[in-house]
């Protein structure tokens, strides 16, 4: 990567390709009972979809606070507060990652919300830019 290419706005359709990637991880990570792998794929999941509505706007992304920050003033923008509880799950499978502890079911659970979540934020990028 080149000095430009730091500088270059972000492109929505590589966050929403890595969102799908991701989900899909998790998933293949799921099936294995890899539940720590699973956990970061699904909390990178979201954060990719997240990335990829905010690159809408030109806007990038820089930190875990600056997500969270942006999921939250969308949340509110859309009053769809199933966004902010999906993150907030996001955030405990993050963290899983690293100490390890929660259960499969409790996985699989935040799985279903962090999934619907994606595809919600997903569905706001036009096809045409997914496209380019």
């Amino acid at each position: 990567m080149n000095q430009q290419d730091f500088h270059a706005p972000p492109h929505p359709r590589r966050y929403a390709s890595l969102a799908g990637e991701y989900l899909s991880n998790a998933y293949l990570s799921l099936q294995r009972d890899e539940l720590e792998k699973a956990s970061e794929f699904l909390w990178g999941s979201l954060a990719q979809a997240i990335k990829a509505v905010a690159a809408l706007k030109e806007l990038r992304l820089r930190s875990h606070r600056e997500i969270w920050n942006y999921l939250v003033e969308l949340s509110r923008e859309w009053a769809d507060h199933d966004l902010y509880n999906a993150f907030r799950d996001a955030n405990s499978l993050h963290s899983n990652f690293y100490e390890s502890g929660l259960t499969r079911e409790t996985v699989l659970a935040y799985s279903e919300g962090i999934a619907r979540s994606v595809e919600r934020l997903l569905s706001v990028v036009p096809k045409e830019v997914l496209e380019e």
